[in-house]
């Protein structure tokens, strides 16, 4: 049996390039709306929240779209309305906020089709064997993207001035030419069966997104509020350096990470890896505090310790959706997706807008805050199971005497 899926790697190719044109903008747009098209920080703030939530929530849409188009269709699809809808803006010298919030939720939603579509790809168009395979490839695929889009941005931002937005148009359309080269004839099928429908997953894929979505909270302040929160101080050149070390980690040890929670894994259980994970989390989050003052520098040592957090948590995390999901696993990642765009966008917004405030000194509250709710997370991760397991009745067999009341103490 062959280990990959037919076509594949343009598959993969084409998320990592749409990843990295994402994100060579997603992490300045704070700074690029208000510095350069003059808009004030808590609209600049809003406005990266909307490009957040969209990326992520428009996978809802998904249950409608995947249904009625070969999903091959519907990356190259996402990819280009991308790329199209930042053209417009710019070609005609627009600088409402209003119009900048409207491109940057299309763009977002556009981006999230593409990425939802790859992964239902994946999901349908391979077997069992080689499911577990593609999905670690994808998730290599998008962590490079995601990290490398950044590195370029910094710099590119103070070349470009107005322009901006158009740096990732190409990347968005060569990522649209590669999901061609995709395999034509997989679907998605209706959730259910029969004709599409809105459907809801089951609750324990609720709760758990839900708890996950700590996790999002605490990326934002890294993607999206830490670049503002040291701009006042660093170069963007430096903001970009600061993304290439989450860049060069990734690639060099994601490999011999996953091997090592993968044994924390079968000994103790994807919990305590996850738990682990947030620990991490917490401590790359309290590292980035000093970047407003002369120990700058060891915000490089958060972003160590940052992608190392985000190397555990985030497979982890995913396996124990997926297995909650029981076989619905679009409609949960779709709703987890929402969930923890909600999540990353509140954090964003509300992060941004207290770090971007060089007028009081609230700019470390958002480190802090996501360090503390990571570490209670953390705590109920792995601190609820063993409480349930304490009070859980054991079943009686069917046609099995009722255990004997004990005894009452007269004296």
């Amino acid at each position: 049996m062959s280990t990959h899926m037919p076509g594949l790697w343009p598959t993969l190719a084409s998320r990592a390039l749409g990843s990295s044109a994402y994100y060579v903008i997603s992490p300045f747009l704070a700074i690029w709306l208000h510095s350069t098209l003059g808009m004030p920080v808590p609209v600049a703030a809003t406005a990266v929240g909307v490009h957040l939530l969209s990326m992520r929530a428009g996978a809802v849409a998904m249950q409608f779209v995947v249904v009625r188009f070969r999903l091959r269709l519907v990356l190259v699809a996402g990819y280009v309305l991308a790329a199209a809808v930042l053209v417009v803006p710019v070609a005609l010298g627009v600088e409402s906020a209003a119009a900048w919030l409207a491109v940057l939720a299309v763009n977002g939603t556009a981006v999230s089709c593409a990425n939802v579509g790859t992964k239902a790809l994946i999901a349908n168009g391979c077997d069992e064997h080689t499911r577990l395979r593609a999905f670690g490839q994808l998730n290599a695929a998008v962590n490079g993207g995601a990290a490398l889009g950044p590195v370029a941005g910094g710099w590119l931002m103070s070349v470009t001035g107005r322009a901006f937005p158009l740096v990732p148009v190409a990347g968005f359309l060569v990522a649209a030419a590669l999901a061609w080269g995709s395999p034509g004839d997989v679907r998605a099928a209706a959730p259910g069966g029969g004709r599409p429908r809105f459907g809801l997953p089951n609750r324990d894929v609720l709760l758990w997104a839900s708890v996950m979505a700590t996790l999002w909270v605490a990326y934002a302040q890294f993607a999206n509020v830490l670049p503002v929160y040291v701009a006042a101080h660093v170069s963007t050149g430096v903001i970009s350096l600061l993304f290439l070390v989450n860049a060069v980690l990734i690639v060099l040890f994601q490999a011999l990470v996953a091997r090592w929670t993968d044994g924390i894994a079968r000994r103790r259980g994807d919990r305590a890896v996850v738990a682990l994970g947030l620990v991490l989390l917490a401590l790359s989050l309290v590292l980035f505090v000093p970047g407003q003052g002369a120990a700058w520098p060891v915000v490089f040592v958060g972003v160590a310790v940052f992608t190392f957090s985000e190397l555990v948590w985030s497979p982890a995390a995913d396996s124990i959706l997926s297995k909650k999901a029981a076989g619905d696993s679009f409609t949960a990642f779709g709703f987890a997706g929402l969930i923890w765009g909600v999540a990353e966008s509140l954090g964003g917004s509300v992060g941004t807008a207290l770090a971007g405030d060089t007028g009081s000194d609230t700019g470390w509250y958002p480190f802090a805050g996501a360090a503390a709710l990571c570490l209670l997370t953390a705590a109920l991760v792995v601190a609820v199971p063993r409480l349930r397991a304490r009070t859980r009745v054991p079943a009686v067999p069917d046609g099995a005497p009722a255990p004997a009341p004990a005894p009452v103490k007269t004296s």
